[in-house]
């Protein structure tokens, strides 16, 4: 089994855990569910809640099939067994944006 941890930014923030806790109570159990199969599964995943996609280089996509989340993640680049939740975004097109594909890099560069 894996370890999904959260992004700290140099600053001290856990950008996805706050994007997580903001959402519905709703939401937020499709969340900590998805992200609970990630775990067990070591980062794929493809079921009714949610399924995963590789995004380029380093960063996967977990996608939601009921809500409109997204959340990008990578493997622990020097902790094996580890997966770091890069960063969270409301999505309504299939398409990620650039500047949210960059902004997952950016943090990934700064574990």
């Amino acid at each position: 089994m894996y370890i999904a941890e959260y992004y700290i930014s140099p600053g001290g923030n856990k950008p996805v855990e706050k994007f997580i806790l903001e959402q519905t109570a709703e939401w937020q159990s499709w969340i900590f569910a998805a992200l609970e199969l990630l775990q067990e599964r070591e980062g794929k995943l493809k079921n009714y809640l949610a399924e995963t996609k590789h995004i380029e280089d380093k960063i996967f996509e977990l996608k939601f099939k009921q809500i409109p989340v997204r959340i990008l993640y990578a493997y622990h680049p020097r902790v094996r067994g580890r997966m770091v939740l890069l960063h969270a975004v409301i999505k309504k097109r299939d398409d990620l944006k650039r500047k949210d594909i960059e902004t997952a890099e950016t943090n990934y560069r700064q574990i």
